[in-house]
């Protein structure tokens, strides 16, 4: 049974939580705090899965109750449910809170968010892991892009278009900018899944202020085995194909966005245990065995599970997660169709046989997923699209 803590200084806002969840008393255990105070002294005491807050409120307000909990307990998932939605209180919220939710909220959306998070947490089984991903912020952007990302914000000539290519370029800008403008403070009509999009619908103003409050840690001295530019410019690589390759156009934002983010469970396990990973990747070179594998027994956890629990917690769209979690194995993921998964999966396998840099072990294709698909025979053809694309960006970062 999952253990939730609710928490709001309005005693009729907890009574008609209450009330609204009693229903679910067989399902979760469920504690109510009157405030971040009341909530510090239970969370002595008891350990919770989920702690879902308000932001404004006396003495320790929102914010600060669920930067006490990251740093604590980070294994706990963090959600805002709060009526307010000025500026300042979200991007007070935006670094500590997993999801956001408004209100007044119903049973059923509390119930799929919560229960949401809680499936994403049996994604990864060690607890250490968990400690680990719920710790994390922000991920790391090179100051290569955020600087002219920065300089292009501060340019009264730019145009939105200018400013998506830039953020494109960066595969951890672009998760949060999505987590933010998909949440429930700015009450985006639809899904958000293109960059372009959401500078329009964020507008430069919050495109600037989001990115100043993403703090950007310091990658450090790049490991001898693990470049993270070589990384990002595998991702768009990766991300451009699987644009191209999408059986449907309507699913060509989330096919990007994917590709851009498949890999960032990699990025995760660098910052966070390095030496554990670089061992990983030494290992992994020596024995010309896929690198998913190698970090499964030595960890218990992979970099693409780790990072589709990270896009999970964050709330991107189910395509890009699902994307993220099942690259290696896609044939775990029934019924089977061309869908995000399966252009991410071609166009991961397609850029690491095509690039020159190149220095991982290549996977064998799972022929017969792809046959399954009846796509089998296009392979050739993509193969060539997919090296023109990566002569095409290899030209490009040299005119840089």
């Amino acid at each position: 049974m999952k253990s939730i803590l609710f928490v709001d200084d309005e005693p009729n806002i907890l009574e008609g939580l209450r009330n609204l969840l009693r229903r679910y008393r067989r399902k979760w255990d469920m504690a109510f705090a009157a405030g971040g105070p009341a909530a510090l002294e239970l969370l002595k005491t008891q350990s919770f899965d989920v702690i879902v807050s308000d932001m404004r409120m006396p003495e320790v307000d929102g914010a600060a109750l669920l930067t006490h909990v990251q740093n604590q307990y980070p294994r706990t998932v963090r959600i805002v449910l709060s009526g307010h939605t000025e500026l300042e209180t979200a991007l007070q919220a935006i670094p500590v809170a997993h999801q956001f939710l408004n209100k007044p909220c119903d049973a059923a959306e509390l119930e799929n968010v919560v229960e949401r998070a809680c499936t994403l947490q049996s994604l990864v089984e060690d607890p250490k892991i968990r400690r680990v991903i719920g710790g994390i912020q922000q991920l790391p952007a090179l100051p290569r892009v955020y600087h002219r990302l920065m300089q292009a914000l501060a340019s009264e000539c730019t145009q939105a278009d200018d400013v998506a290519a830039l953020l494109q370029q960066d595969m951890a800008i672009c998760a949060k900018l999505l987590q933010v403008v998909n949440s429930a403070f700015f009450r985006a009509a639809r899904r958000v899944t293109s960059i372009e999009e959401a500078v329009r619908y964020l507008g430069f103003t919050m495109v600037r202020n989001l990115v100043l409050t993403i703090e950007v840690f310091q990658v450090g001295q790049q490991s001898a085995v693990f470049s993270f530019d070589a990384l990002q410019q595998h991702s768009l690589r990766v991300a451009g194909l699987a644009r191209e390759l999408v059986a449907d156009p309507r699913y060509a934002d989330d096919a990007f966005m994917a590709g851009m983010l498949h890999d960032i469970g990699k990025l995760v396990l660098a910052l966070q245990l390095p030496d554990k990973f670089q061992q990983i990747c030494e290992q992994t070179r020596r024995s010309q065995r896929p690198l998913w594998q190698m970090e499964q027994e030595s960890l218990g956890v992979s970099h693409a599970q780790i990072g589709a629990y990270l896009l999970g917690l964050w709330g991107l769209p189910y395509p890009i997660i699902e994307a993220a979690a099942y690259h290696h194995l896609p044939h775990a993921v029934p019924p089977y169709q061309f869908d995000v998964l399966a252009a991410v999966y071609v166009a991961n396998g397609l850029v690491h046989e095509t690039s020159v840099a190149n220095s991982w072990p290549l996977e064998p294709w799972d022929t017969g997923y792809l046959d399954t698909l009846g796509v089998l025979d296009k392979l050739e053809s993509w193969r060539a699209l997919a090296k023109a694309q990566v002569d095409a960006l290899t030209g490009s970062d040299q005119d840089d």
